[in-house]
């Protein structure tokens, strides 16, 4: 019996989210840090949301996934569960219900999608889990951004932390997050600097333009 393995679904929806996405202004990386590098999303889309997809091929195990589930749900807009055929009913009963659910099945060297529910917009984002995908000087300069930078070369990170999610709204601050995910792409596609992200692909010229910190 022929098996999916993660680097054979993860070409495929890497193929696909490029065709999707192309000419817009959105970033597709692998390996997305979620809860301080505790975790980390299979591969993301990040454009005006979070749109992250899981693997769990038929050669993986669950036993991350609810876990995994929980942390992705605490910073990720969206979500997409790609299971092979072996894994599907357990994996189905161990996510949300606003999760996506694709189907990955063997075909020839490759394997085909099939998409079997569709989920909807995450509303229980957390402004802390946002702000701890930050590093500290990403972080000072939100801070400086919203006039709260006094004092805080003497803070440790969680403290600047709190004075983020006290004082700058839950929108600007998942909006600065994603700009900053952006940003760590263009610099990972333009200048091999993997720190924060992997095998990036920049779909449109905006998101070259964003900014940098």
């Amino acid at each position: 019996m022929t098996l999916t393995n993660d680097p054979i679904i993860r070409k495929v929806i890497r193929q696909r989210l490029a065709t999707t996405h192309d000419g817009q202004d959105a970033v597709i990386v692998d390996e997305l840090r979620v809860g301080r590098g505790s975790a980390r999303i299979d591969v993301a889309v990040v454009n005006g949301l979070i749109d992250g997809f899981e693997i769990k091929s038929d050669k993986d195990t669950l036993e991350r996934l609810e876990r995994q589930a929980m942390l992705y749900g605490e910073i990720a807009d969206r979500m997409t569960l790609v299971v092979g055929e072996r894994h599907l009913d357990e994996a189905v009963q161990l996510i949300p219900d606003w999760w996506s659910v694709i189907l990955a099945r063997p075909h020839g060297e490759s394997c085909r999608l099939r998409s079997l529910r569709k989920g909807h917009r995450n509303r229980s984002l957390s402004a802390w889990a946002l702000v701890n995908m930050l590093e500290r000087q990403e972080l000072m300069t939100l801070l400086s951004i919203h006039s709260l930078q006094k004092g805080a070369s003497r803070k440790i990170f969680s403290e600047l932390a709190d004075t983020a999610t006290s004082g700058i709204k839950a929108k600007d601050i998942a909006s600065f997050v994603k700009h900053v995910l952006k940003v760590r792409a263009t610099f990972e596609v333009l200048h091999g600097w993997s720190a924060f992200a992997r095998a990036a692909i920049i779909c449109g010229p905006s998101s070259q333009g964003a900014g940098l910190l």
